[in-house]
């Protein structure tokens, strides 16, 4: 009699080990034709776990030179190093009573670990024999593998790298905070001779493209790690657009550039639209389109503002008669780092950042942007927006923001807690005029000592990086003893998450350094109105 060792060897080329009953019925004979070259492993065993017929994909899957003719399945599983027989054995169960069961198999050898994915079901109509099919998922598991370490080496460094822009935009702030806000208290009192104050003016302008590195940086890393958040609401386009025309008519006389026309067009005279839509991004994306134009216009105007009012979307413009852009140079305009020195005596400015980030910026509120430009004559820079609301009314003509002026806070008392005094002395300077008490805490348990002594303190600037005790802890230790005591977060920090921390915390805002005059005296004020 043949042994069943020997039947397996012949049984390479033939798929079969032994049972005669099994071989010679027509279940078997179509089982057979179908299992015997496909290209998952299939054995079949009895009801005594005898192993009694292989196909040609599991003698080249397995070791079965130790599967003797009394060979059981379990002596199989554990030649082969399957992990849990007993899974297994209560697959085999089910199958023999006529149910399906699949299972994620493993079975190691060596230092080697492979995986399958098997089906354990009946092949006869009497259950007399159980098949198990295995197909092998081991080079799918090690690319899942390698994707999932990959996946957490990315956030890894996506953290640390959060981490260090954070730190870095902390570690630049807080001195911008001082170079910008004393740089604009001596540029008001202008009682300077002309040389001091255009020395104050370099100051303040290597201050702000400073800020403008950083704020480019910081915006690049947080679109990459899809941070950026969007606050849909109502938006007065003509109102930014005369927001935007203060803003390029600043900087122009600031960059010497007096004989740039600044003009806002628009449909009509009396056209109005309303819009939803993301304020800030909506004024970072006209900012970024006119600082560039303005980068590259000595004389001549910029054009901006909107021409088409669709059903579906609003169109924008930025126009200059500047230097334009060579056709070879067309492909760049909006990947990052792109600079561009020319023959016109244009020197690459900034980080080359500020157009891939303003298309990002238009991608994000829905709409897109290009460009037309002809070199030596200028450019036009065009993007859409999704047009949800408009409004027909006369908007009136052009408004003229209302100049910055100090509100009267006699009898207020402020705090500003801040363990750098160059901010405190900042702020004291700030509010000279205003009649307001400044007092300052350098530290959090100072800070926490004088709200107690000064329960009639009207607001709390609140550094939220501090040494000892931070913002954070000090804030809630404060409004635990004074709960409506308003206080604003003031942080070199410029992500999201600082601002929700701050929130948190108990801080009733949030403030971003370096800080500007008019936008902290907005909220200054707005909080105490609260009251």
């Amino acid at each position: 009699m043949e042994s069943q060792s020997d039947s397996l060897t012949a049984g390479q080329d033939s798929g079969f080990i032994g049972s005669a009953a099994f071989l010679n019925t027509i279940e078997a004979d179509i089982f057979k034709s179908l299992a015997s070259n496909s290209d998952s492993a299939y054995i079949v065993i009895n009801r005594q776990r005898d192993i009694i017929w292989v196909n040609k994909k599991a003698f080249s899957l397995f070791n079965f030179s130790k599967v003797e003719s009394s060979s059981k399945i379990a002596e199989f599983c554990f030649s082969n190093g399957f992990t849990d027989y007993d899974a297994l054995e209560n697959a085999f169960l089910l199958a023999f009573v006529g149910e399906e069961v699949q299972l994620d198999l493993s079975c190691k050898n060596d230092s080697e670990t492979r995986f399958f994915k098997s089906k354990f079901y009946s092949v006869s109509q009497q259950l007399d024999y159980s098949v198990l099919q295995l197909n092998e998922l081991t080079e799918e598991i090690a690319a899942l593998l390698v994707e999932q370490e990959s996946r957490i080496k990315a956030e890894e460094n996506d953290r640390l790298k959060t981490i260090f822009l954070a730190n870095m935009s902390h570690e630049i702030r807080t001195p911008l905070n001082s170079i910008l806000g004393f740089s604009d208290l001596m540029l008001e009192n202008n009682t300077f001779d002309e040389e001091t104050q255009e020395f104050v003016e370099m100051i303040k302008s290597a201050g702000d493209t400073l800020l403008q590195l950083i704020n480019d940086i910081i915006d690049i890393s947080k679109i990459e790690a899809g941070q950026v958040k969007t606050m849909i609401t109502r938006v007065d386009v003509n109102a930014v657009l005369d927001e935007m025309y203060l803003t390029i008519e600043n900087l122009k006389k600031a960059k010497g550039k007096d004989h740039v026309k600044i003009v806002i067009d628009r449909p009509s005279p009396d056209a109005s639209l309303i819009l939803e839509t993301d304020p800030n991004r909506f004024r970072q994306i006209f900012t970024n389109l006119l600082t560039n134009a303005l980068k590259f216009v000595d004389e001549g105007s910029i054009h901006f503002g909107f021409t088409e009012i669709k059903q579906d979307f609003v169109q924008f413009f930025v126009k200059d008669t500047g230097m334009g852009i060579e056709r070879d140079k067309v492909h760049l305009i909006f990947q990052r780092f792109a600079k561009f020195d020319t023959s016109m005596g244009h020197n690459a400015e900034g980080t080359g950042l500020g157009l891939s980030i303003t298309k990002q910026l238009v991608e994000l509120l829905g709409g897109r942007i290009w460009f037309d430009s002809e070199f030596r004559k200028g450019s036009t820079f065009y993007f859409t927006l999704p047009n949800s609301s408009i409004s027909s009314e006369n908007s009136g003509s052009f408004r003229k923001a209302a100049s910055f002026k100090l509100p009267d806070w006699a009898g207020k008392t402020f705090l500003v807690v801040d363990d750098v005094e160059s901010n405190y002395l900042y702020y004291k300077s700030l509010m000279k005029n205003s009649g307001a008490v400044v007092l300052w805490a350098k530290d959090g348990a100072e800070a926490v000592r004088i709200s107690k002594n000064n329960p009639s303190l009207s607001l709390v600037l609140m550094d939220l990086m501090m040494p000892a005790m931070d913002g954070f802890e000090t804030t809630k230790q404060i409004k635990e003893m004074n709960p409506l005591l308003p206080i604003i977060a003031q942080t070199a920090f410029a992500y999201e998450k600082g601002k929700d921390d701050a929130k948190a915390a108990g801080c009733d805002d949030y403030i971003t350094k370096p800080i500007q005059q008019s936008e902290l005296v907005m909220l200054i004020t707005n909080l105490l109105d609260k009251d």
